[in-house]
């Protein structure tokens, strides 16, 4: 029996699944100051790897939808992100510090926007990151002598 699909992609929903997961560890334990950001070989692990496979699965996987798959992919990944980091800069007691780099992007925006612009850079970095393996997905698919015909339709 073959898994079910996930909504608007032709990836399984357990590889869906799991490929969103395996991003998360780095984000809280990066929340968590257990391991700092650009701090090890650890941190490097856990940030890279995710992507390393995410690339595996875009050139080694025929898909006949590999752009809508991977857009998909990185805005799961990206809200899950928010969900993330929303829960772990504002639970109670917290100590944990927003990432600079958001606190930057976000300091040249208006006082009410800011906010929301630090809480949402990660779903846009998530959306980013799916992007990119879709190109990825597609020339692979090219390369392999898949569909030839428009391989980077979104709606297949």
């Amino acid at each position: 029996m073959t898994p079910r699909r996930f909504p608007l992609t032709d990836l399984p929903w357990p590889l869906m699944l799991t490929l969103v997961a395996i991003g998360l560890p780095r984000t809280v334990l990066a929340d968590l100051d257990v391991v700092a950001p650009e701090s090890s070989a650890l941190y490097y692990v856990l940030a890279l790897g995710p992507f390393v496979v995410w690339l595996a699965v875009a050139v080694l996987r025929p898909s006949r939808r590999p752009v809508r798959n991977f857009l998909v992919l990185g805005l799961l990944y990206g809200l899950s992100l928010v969900l993330v980091h929303q829960l772990l800069w504002t639970a109670p007691g917290s100590q944990h510090s927003i990432p600079r780099a958001a606190l930057d992007l976000a300091s040249g925006f208006q006082p009410g926007l800011r906010e929301l612009v630090v809480r949402l850079c990660s779903a846009v970095v998530g959306l980013g990151t799916g992007a990119v393996t879709a190109v990825v997905a597609v020339v692979a698919g090219v390369a392999r002598g898949g569909r030839s015909r428009q391989p980077w339709r979104v709606g297949r």
